[in-house]
């Protein structure tokens, strides 16, 4: 017997428990059914969870349970992503000091210790709202397994000349003092100037070239001057020199066609960086490297007095001097686009330096095949895939200048400069407190280890590797390969999903994953995404879960269609939970009458009838076969929506079919329930009996949306007809009793609750009570349909109705004599 209110903070509780100690959710070793296995993100440990995650997560999980409810051994594993910049920021801003301003030793095992403690709060989190997870395969990217999954990633590619070592121009972020990859550039509009400046064309006294740049601080760094092949008006300048103001030297005019013609002046300066097409221009033309703009984010000694100066007062700086000296022609107030690093938000500098690359641009045909390969849901996240590989631009810079993530395996032969890599089975190695087992080729036994670690990327992009234990050769799960699923938010296709791909293809020559399925972002409001570093979430899922329960969190997760951003609104939580109380009441009236759906044994005594005995099924009326039917019918849409990864199409469809069975059928079985003397025994047998079975697939399919109250009525009642031992391992199947065997009685059958509908919608109305008889309504029924006698019988008593009378129309027409 189920209580008389649903006690959501003392359910969710004891059930995650119980999941726990009997072990529902673990992964089995030596089972023979088919593996469904999830490749899940790891959630960076660089602060709280915000409802944003729980949100992506969710979607994924909910179809963790369907494959396990359709039989499916399902490998779920978790882990953190707790390595690299983004945990080094939140500790740098947790204790108040920079990286650099401490020992790395030291600084490591702040890391270390404030990702332990996060990393327990985030488990506890995500087993709150219920996941189910195998904890038993958890991961994080900084544990010894991974550590030599990514290293032997590294040793991989370097075997294979996948990976060099360059002294190239790179990506740098002046905050985090790093070298940054092409996809961890976010472009946003910043406000700034164009000050049209004067350079004077060197031998011609005043005379002056017009030039406009929003970065006067790299003036210093200019090489040359260019102007289009076709530009008649500036042809003249050719072969002369144009002194640069303020640094008073002088740089050749040069010519090249992405000089835009007929914009501005038509002449525009070459600096060593300030923009991709300095850099472009750089590596065409053969120029030299000016260093303007050094890696912590001051300016260099080229900069005369400027130098020491952070870039922005640098430029404050210069503008205020150009101005004072005559050379400021105009400024102009412009917002333009600008590459930041998605971290920090710091404006991207380019500089050179020796970094490892991963070799990405020989291959781009290639990975755009693995794309081709690949399942996307929705189908049009695929062209966001293409389009970044399609304009890719860098190799992959793996190096990072910092200190808490995957070192290096890499030193460096002190005599010939050679590199040197450890074998794969004294894997990990850190090359900062080990040396290589043998010497160098060339005989030297002394040895530079590499300081830089690798980008956070590198690790993450062999999580299908970590989790199929491929650092193992012996444990490797190869049969697995590739995995079912990886499920992303759409905002990482560019990094983890193409990532993955690459290294898969790399190391395995297949694609990592047969289906990816893409999630949109919480927006806290129109157009502002929910996100750590905005601290703009209203209220922590903790707190959500606390107020709401986990299932109604859960619910609102599986809002929406997939792949498209949803809008934080806490009346949806509401609404999760008035849906949740319903089903909740609904499963409580039927199993209080399945309380007396009971037989008489051969000693005279009364036992509790086993639905599920089928020498105890009752004929079934016409109305239970429609509800079975339905049922079925609900069922196939159901699942083909979810193998879609559609689950707020799925749950749209089994929530309508939900209101229909409170709204329709139960009404229409009360009568029979209530009273057996007058409708009959098998009567309410059949109707029980359809009851019965209706709600145990209904509670199947929520399950792996709100598995907490579905398994509190499962073991409140069903558990004790059921084989097995929790809702969530039970089975998502049709009801295989009798039912419809073509269209048309259900359609008749659907007529039969419309006629119901209107009748009882004629009595609201009129502020009637629903139990008001009508003496008499006429029905006109559609050509080809009929309704049987035990059908009529239903109408007549739900309704309240003395005479029906029928006639055959064009369109069904109910009309109530007054």
């Amino acid at each position: 017997m189920l209580e008389k209110k649903y006690k959501a903070k003392e359910s969710e509780p004891k059930w995650q428990q119980f999941w726990q100690e009997k072990g529902i959710y673990k992964f089995d070793e030596n089972s023979s059914a088919p593996v469904y296995s999830i490749d899940t993100p790891p959630p960076t440990v660089n602060g709280k969870i915000h409802i944003g995650h729980i949100f992506s997560y969710s979607q994924a999980e909910i179809m963790a349970r369907y494959k396990r409810m359709k039989g499916f051994n399902v490998f779920y594993p978790f882990g953190f992503d707790d390595n690299g910049l983004p945990t080094e920021r939140l500790v740098e801003k947790t204790n108040g000091i920079k990286a650099h301003q401490t020992t790395r030793e030291h600084f490591t095992e702040l890391c270390l210790e404030q990702t332990k403690e996060l990393e327990k709060q985030f488990k506890k989190l995500f087993i709150s709202a219920g996941f189910s997870c195998d904890w038993g395969h958890e991961y994080s990217t900084i544990s010894p397994k991974a550590q030599i999954t990514s290293q032997k990633s590294f040793i991989d590619l370097f075997n294979k000349k996948k990976v060099y070592f360059s002294e190239a121009p790179a990506l740098w972020c002046t905050e985090c003092r790093t070298a940054i990859a092409q996809a961890e550039l976010e472009t946003k509009e910043i406000p700034s100037l164009f000050n049209y400046l004067r350079f004077y064309i060197e031998g011609e006294g005043e005379n002056f070239v017009e030039i406009a740049t929003t970065r006067p601080e790299l003036l210093a760094a200019c090489q040359c001057i260019f102007i289009h092949p076709e530009d008649e008006k500036n042809k003249h300048l050719l072969g002369k020199r144009i002194r640069v103001p303020l640094f008073d030297f002088t740089v050749p005019v040069l010519e090249d066609e992405k000089v835009e013609l007929g914009k501005g002046s038509g002449v525009v300066m070459c600096c060593t960086f300030g923009d991709l097409t300095d850099l472009e221009w750089f590596k065409k033309h053969k120029l030299t490297f000016k260093e303007a703009i050094l890696q912590d984010g001051t300016m260099s000694a080229i900069c005369g007095k400027y130098a020491g100066m952070p870039i922005l007062d640098a430029r404050k700086a210069m503008i205020a001097d150009l101005i004072e000296q005559g050379h400021m022609i105009k400024q102009e107030k412009i917002a333009h686009n600008v590459a930041t690093h998605e971290r920090c938000g710091t404006p991207m500098e380019i500089t050179i330096k020796k970094q490892w690359f991963i070799d990405i641009l020989s291959n781009k045909q290639k990975y755009l095949d693995a794309g081709e390969k690949i399942k996307w849901y929705p189908t049009h996240m695929k062209a966001r895939y293409r389009n970044w590989v399609e304009n890719l631009e860098w190799d992959w810079c793996i190096s990072r200048q910092r200190y808490f993530g995957v070192p290096f395996p890499v030193w460096y032969c002190k005599e010939c400069g050679a590199v040197k890599v450890p074998d794969i089975a004294d894997l990990p190695v850190n090359p900062l407190t080990s040396q290589p087992k043998t010497p160098c080729a060339c005989g030297c036994t002394e040895f530079i280890p590499e300081k830089d670690i690798m980008d956070t990327w590198a690790t993450s992009s062999v999580t299908p590797l970590i989790n199929l234990d491929w650092y193992d050769d012996e444990k490797f799960r190869k049969n697995m390969t590739p995995m079912s699923l990886r499920p992303n938010a759409h905002d990482i296709i560019r990094t983890w999903d193409f990532y993955t791909i690459v290294k898969s293809l790399y190391h395995t020559d297949d694609i990592p994953w047969t289906d990816v399925m893409i999630s949109g972002h919480v927006m806290a409001s129109k157009g502002e995404k929910i996100s750590k570093k905005k601290a703009n979430s209203s209220m922590e899922p903790a707190e959500l879960i606390e107020e709401f329960s986990a299932d109604a969190v859960r619910l609102w997760t599986s809002s929406g269609s997939l792949g498209m951003d949803i809008v934080f609104s806490e009346e949806e939580f509401k609404n999760a939970g008035k849906l949740i109380n319903k089903i909740w009441n609904a499963a409580k009236f039927v199993i209080i009458q399945l309380e007396g759906f009971d037989k008489t044994a051969d000693d005279g005594s009364t036992v509790t009838l086993n639905p599920f005995n089928k020498a105890d099924k009752p004929e079934l009326l016409f109305m239970d076969k429609w509800i079975i039917t339905s049922f079925n019918e609900m069922l196939r849409r159901f699942e083909n929506n979810l193998e879609k990864y559609e689950i707020g199409l799925a749950i749209g469809e089994l929530e309508k079919f939900f209101w229909s069975y409170c709204d329709d059928y139960i009404e229409i079985i009360k009568n029979r329930v209530y009273k057996p003397e007058i409708y009959g025994e098998n009567a309410r047998k059949s109707g029980l009996y359809a009851a019965y079975y209706t709600l145990l697939g209904m509670i199947k399919c929520f399950a792996i949306y709100i598995p907490h109250v579905t398994e509190e009525i499962y073991q409140g009642y069903y558990a004790q007809f059921e084989d097995a031992i929790s809702v969530h391992v039970s089975r998502i199947e049709p009801i295989h009793t009798e039912s419809f065997d073509s269209e048309q009685p259900l359609k008749n059958a659907d007529i039969a609750v419309d006629i119901i509908s209107q009748l009882r919608g004629w009595k609201s109305e009129r502020k009637l009570s629903l139990k008001e008889e009508i003496a008499k309504a006429e029905v006109t029924l559609p050509e080809g349909v009929t309704l049987p006698d035990d059908a009529i019988v239903d109408i007549k008593a739900t309704c309240t109705v003395k005479e029906l009378i029928f006639t055959t129309g064009k369109e069904l027409e109910v009309k109530v004599a007054e």
